[in-house]
């Protein structure tokens, strides 16, 4: 026993000593810490969240965008639904392949990312192909993960060259930076990239999230793992482990779980709702205050 506590404080003054400010103790009682996670989880209770709505869909992927029209995927089309007027817009292509991802963080220019092909496509608001990028002709074939930069750039993660570059708008290379698991300090293959809040995160399932700054600069790792996916807004970072969805606030250390759903197969959040996705149905929650 002596030793695990030993070995528990360890590893969260190593956390701190990355660029986290110090751990804030909760007015809730912790009853139970998970075994993967250096971070520790009420468990006991989590508050149930207003439905407001459920809606029959078809896909295995979703998104939301800034003013919270959602998206839903499959293997190679997208379904928009305007959060304004309920309006659908479909876009199909399936000589692309099968879609890897989506950033909907622009919702004039939504990015879909074709892995197999190492190809981008941009859709605009009406759903409609605006242009198409080819990775490769900027010498990156093994493309891992991508997603929208500043400035309507983008940044791609190339495992097969440990490299992270940034394409501008124009498309010109502005930042390339090599060997990014030297500069880490370990083995790395990311599934996911976001950049938010004058960050990039970076996430790898076995081991946590990697936040660098918006040159590519690493920053520090968030010692999470078994993420399956994740989304910040604010400084909040929310992300789904297994059946859970967690919130914790990057500056605080405070983590909560706000939501849990053995059926659920993906989901996205918002600044005032939680998007969750099962395998023919979409239900849209009230956040908390």
């Amino acid at each position: 026993m002596k030793t695990k506590i030993i070995l528990f404080f360890t590893a969260l003054a190593l956390v701190m000593s990355c660029g986290f400010s110090a751990l804030s103790k909760s007015t809730t009682p912790q009853k139970k810490q998970n075994s993967d996670s250096l971070f520790a989880t009420d468990t006991m209770h989590t508050k149930a969240l207003l439905l407001l709505k459920s809606i029959k869909v078809n896909g295995t992927q979703l998104y939301t965008d800034a003013i919270e029209n959602y998206y839903v995927a499959s293997q190679n089309s997208i379904c928009k639904t305007s959060s304004q007027n309920n309006a659908k817009f479909v876009y199909s292509l399936k000589r692309s392949g099968t879609i890897t991802s989506i950033d909907a963080g622009d919702p004039m220019r939504v990015l879909v990312f074709y892995k197999d092909l190492s190809l981008i496509t941009f859709l605009d608001n009406f759903m409609a192909e605006a242009s198409s990028i080819s990775l490769m002709d900027f010498g990156l074939d093994q493309a891992e993960t991508v997603c929208k930069a500043l400035n309507n750039g983008i940044w791609v993660y190339d495992v097969k060259q440990d490299k992270l570059v940034k394409i501008s708008a124009t498309l010109n290379i502005d930042i390339e930076i090599l060997n990014i698991q030297r500069i880490i300090g370990e083995n790395f293959n990311p599934t996911q990239m976001m950049e938010r809040n004058n960050g990039l995160y970076l996430n790898d399932p076995t081991k946590g999230i990697f936040v660098f700054d918006n040159y590519g600069a690493y920053l520090r790792k968030i010692p999470e793992p078994s993420i399956r996916k994740f989304n910040v807004l604010d400084g909040i970072l929310s992300f789904r482990r297994n059946n859970d969805i967690f919130s914790l606030n990057t500056e605080t250390l405070e983590l909560s779980k706000i939501y849990s759903d053995s059926t659920m197969t993906d989901f996205s959040i918002s600044e005032k709702k939680l998007f969750v996705l099962n395998a023919d149905s979409l239900h849209i929650y009230k956040l908390n205050p």
